[in-house]
């Protein structure tokens, strides 16, 4: 059979500062129309001598916090969320294959991370969410790190405590859209395009579904975009600016989820152009 196209990608060049710097957008779960990668993202990879991501989700100790964090200190589950919600929820878990009982212990917005990846994993067509998760940009560039050194913007610790400090309006919402997504999924849904998208270099489409996306109350929308989405770009924005000037020579690949950086003034690279850096889309030539 005829070999794939090499993807697009959606990556951008960092310029401006003492040390170059080359962003990718990621999005978490994938699926093989994601690969091979474009030669400009290779050589990017290849050029570089330190490796950026947004969180350490890998090593043991972070799995333990982490755990311990979605992890309920008092009461279970179902103590935790509306008694409504509790049926659906159990016949959730039901079909995407989660022992409820295994889930009890967690907190309401650990849960709902669970059920999302699980509905995305299916809906991309894949075995399993560990699959869907494999396939994903963060797992890719790993495979590419070697013996390089790697970075983080953020804590696992403060990436779970944003939303372990969600209200228990906004927790119980998304909880609801989890459930909601495995028991009734929509005949026609931009997910399973997403692996395309980013395959195409398509970042207007994602900024256009997140800005269309009225799911949620609009006040509990404002609390989640707030605070997974806006305040972050300026914590993660201003770490960037650090690597950018600091002394000695440095290369750095950042890899940044694509929330943060495909929204019109509301974004990483937004940030980074207002404190003077020029930001450049990458592209590879199309023969």
């Amino acid at each position: 059979c005829a070999e794939k196209a090499p993807v697009q990608g959606i990556c951008y060049r960092i310029t401006g500062g003492r040390n170059p710097m080359v962003i990718l957008g990621s999005i978490h779960v994938g699926s093989p129309e994601m690969e091979p990668y474009g030669q400009h993202i290779l050589d990017a990879m290849a050029q570089a001598d330190t490796f950026v991501f947004e969180c350490d989700n890998e090593s043991p100790e972070v799995a333990a916090q982490s755990l311990a964090m979605m992890t309920l200190t008092s009461g279970t589950l179902q103590d935790s969320i509306s008694p409504e919600l509790w049926p659906m929820l159990m016949d959730a878990c039901k079909e995407a294959g989660l022992n409820p009982d295994a889930l009890a212990a967690y907190k309401p917005w650990a849960v709902t991370s669970m059920l999302t990846t699980a509905a995305a994993a299916r809906e991309m067509g894949a075995r399993s969410s560990r699959q869907a998760v494999s396939q994903g940009v963060e797992k890719e560039v790993l495979a590419h790190v070697k013996d390089r050194d790697i970075r983080y913007l953020e804590t696992a610790v403060a990436q779970l405590s944003l939303m372990d400090s969600f209200s228990p309006a906004l927790q119980e919402a998304l909880l609801m859209q989890g459930c909601q997504a495995i028991l009734e999924p929509k005949e026609t849904t931009s997910l399973a395009q997403w692996p395309l998208w980013w395959r195409d270099g398509d970042a207007e489409s994602f900024a256009a579904e997140y800005a269309q996306d009225d799911s949620l109350p609009s006040q509990l929308m404002e609390e989640y975009h707030q605070a997974l989405v806006t305040g972050r770009n300026r914590r993660m924005a201003q770490e960037l600016a650090r690597m950018l000037e600091e002394d000695g020579s440095h290369s750095f690949f950042v890899t940044i989820g694509l929330m943060h950086l495909v929204l019109p003034q509301d974004s990483v690279l937004f940030e980074l152009e207002q404190m003077g850096y020029t930001v450049e889309r990458m592209w590879l030539p199309v023969p």
